[in-house]
C-alpha cells in the first residue's frame, strides 16, 4: 500500500483537457477577391460553457480583406462546437487572418473569459503575372485626339441639361395643365446613370491623367445604379456576391457575366495594381454604357426591376 502511494507521487496528477479553438483554411493560396472557408472547431471540457455561438473578430479587420460571412457554431458532440467563416483578401503576398474569438465560462461560478485561436496566414497571388499587364479585351493603345475644348464643351452641355430639367421640374403647374409629352417625362435610374457616366468620362479625358480613378468610378455608378432600381441591398457586396443578387431580367443572355467582368477588371486596377492605358480607359466606358443601356432596355423603362 505504501509502494502504491509513493508512486503516485511521483506520477504526480493527470493533465487536464483544455479548452481550443482550431481554425483550418480550405486552401492555403488562393488569387485577390477569392472567397477562402475557415473551418473552426470549439472544444470545451465538460463543465465549462460557450456564451458565444457567433465568432467575432479580436480587432477590427485590417484594410485589404472583408468578413463575407459567418456562420453560427452547432453543436456536434459534448462539448464540441463547428462552424464556417467566409472572408476574402484583396493584398497581394502573405496576409495574417484576423484573430476569431469567443466568449465562454471556464467554471460555473468564473467570469466570462475569450478564446481565441493560434495565428495563421494565407498566401495571396494576383490573378495577373508580375508588370504591366494588358487588360483582357484591350487593344493596344491608340492616343485620341482633338483638343481639350471638345470634351470640356460636352461637360458643359450635360450641365446646362441638368439646370435645365431641374428648372422645368421646378415650374408651377397652370390652371388648364397640357398633356406632358412623352420625352418631358423624368428619365430612370439607368438614363441618370448613362449622363453620369458621360460626365465621369468627360472629365477624365479633361483632367489627363484620370484613367485609375475612372475604373473606380465607373465600378462605384454601377453599384449605386443596382442599389437605386433594388437590384441590390447595398453598395458594399463583394465582386462575386453582386451577380448572385440580380434579378433575372438583368442576367438574361449573360448580362450578369458582363457586370461581373466589368467589376473585375476594375477590382484588379484598385487591388492588384494593374495600370491600363487611356484606350482601355475608354473600351471600359464603352462597355459599361452598353449594359447599363442593356439593362435599361430589359427593365422596360421602369424606375425598379422589383
Amino acid at each position: 500500500m505504501r509502494r502504491l502511494a509513493l508512486l503516485l507521487l511521483l506520477l504526480g496528477p493527470l493533465p487536464l483537457r483544455a479548452q481550443s479553438l482550431d481554425v483550418v483554411p480550405d486552401q492555403l493560396k488562393a488569387n485577390v477577391g477569392d472567397v477562402l472557408t475557415m473551418h473552426l472547431t470549439v472544444r470545451l471540457p465538460e463543465g465549462q460553457q460557450l456564451l458565444d455561438l457567433a465568432p467575432r473578430t479580436l480587432l477590427p479587420p485590417p484594410e485589404g480583406m472583408r468578413i463575407v460571412g459567418v456562420d453560427t457554431l452547432r453543436r456536434v458532440r459534448g462539448g464540441e462546437y463547428r462552424g464556417d467563416v467566409r472572408m476574402a483578401f484583396y493584398r497581394i503576398g502573405k496576409q495574417p487572418v484576423p484573430t476569431l474569438a469567443l466568449l465562454y465560462r471556464p467554471a460555473a461560478t468564473a467570469p466570462a473569459d475569450t478564446l481565441v485561436h493560434a495565428p495563421l496566414a494565407i498566401e495571396i497571388e494576383p490573378v495577373l503575372p508580375p508588370g504591366n499587364q494588358e487588360i483582357k479585351d484591350i487593344r493596344p493603345l491608340v492616343l485620341l485626339g482633338g483638343p481639350i475644348l471638345i470634351p470640356l464643351l460636352v461637360l458643359l452641355a450635360l450641365v446646362g441639361g441638368g439646370f435645365y430639367w431641374l428648372w422645368r421640374r421646378s415650374r408651377p403647374a397652370s390652371a388648364a395643365p397640357a398633356a406632358r409629352p412623352a420625352e418631358t417625362i423624368p428619365a430612370g435610374p439607368f438614363d441618370t446613370a448613362l449622363a453620369r457616366l458621360a460626365a465621369l468620362e468627360a472629365a477624365s479625358l479633361a483632367s489627363g491623367n484620370g484613367i485609375v480613378p475612372l475604373f473606380d468610378e465607373v465600378a462605384g455608378l454601377v453599384r449605386t445604379t443596382l442599389v437605386e432600381v433594388g437590384a441590390l441591398p447595398h453598395d458594399g457586396l463583394t465582386t462575386p456576391e453582386v451577380a448572385p443578387h440580380l434579378p433575372a431580367p438583368l442576367t438574361a443572355g449573360g448580362l450578369g457575366r458582363r457586370c461581373e467582368d466589368l467589376l473585375g477588371d476594375a477590382d484588379l486596377v484598385k487591388f492588384a495594381r494593374v495600370r491600363p492605358d487611356r484606350e482601355a480607359a475608354t473600351a471600359h466606358v464603352g462597355r459599361a454604357r452598353r449594359l447599363l443601356e442593356a439593362w435599361r432596355d430589359a427593365a422596360g423603362g421602369t424606375d425598379a426591376v422589383r
